[in-house]
C-alpha cells in the first residue's frame, strides 16, 4: 500500500521520527510533525487492462512553531522523495487556529518506489 510506504519514509527523519500522520494530528503533538493527505489516484489502466501500480497525488504538510523549521525539515522531506516521485507543487502558510508554521509539498508518487 503506497500509503505505508510514504509513512516508513517519512518516518526515518529523524527530527520528525514517528511525529507522521494521515490527515491531522492529535490534538497537543509536539512539533515539528508531518500530514499526509492522498488527494487524488491515477488511473492505471492500459489496453491490456488495469495495471497492478498504486499510482496517487499525495499533499505532505510539514508544521513547525517556527517558519524555518518548517523549511528546514521541508527540505528534509524533498531529500527523502528525492528520486522517488514527482513533485508537482510547494507552497506555505500558517495554520491560524494553532499559529504554527507549515510548508506543503505536492507529489506525484507510485508504491513500487516506496518499497
Amino acid at each position: 500500500m503506497i500509503q505505508t510506504g510514504l509513512f516508513n519514509l517519512l518516518k526515518t527523519i529523524p527530527s520528525i521520527g514517528t511525529r507522521v500522520y494521515p490527515l491531522v494530528a492529535p490534538q497537543n503533538t509536539p512539533t515539528p510533525y508531518i500530514t499526509y493527505q492522498r488527494i487524488s489516484p491515477f488511473d492505471t489502466s492500459t489496453t491490456e487492462g488495469t495495471e497492478s501500480l498504486d499510482l496517487a497525488r499525495f499533499q505532505i504538510k510539514v508544521f513547525s512553531k517556527t517558519y524555518s523549521d518548517a523549511v528546514n525539515n521541508a527540505n528534509l522531506v524533498k531529500e527523502k522523495l528525492s528520486g522517488k516521485g514527482l513533485k508537482l507543487m510547494h507552497g506555505e502558510d500558517i495554520e491560524p487556529d494553532t499559529l504554527l508554521f507549515f510548508q506543503i509539498l505536492d507529489y506525484q508518487l507510485s508504491d513500487d518506489i516506496l518499497q
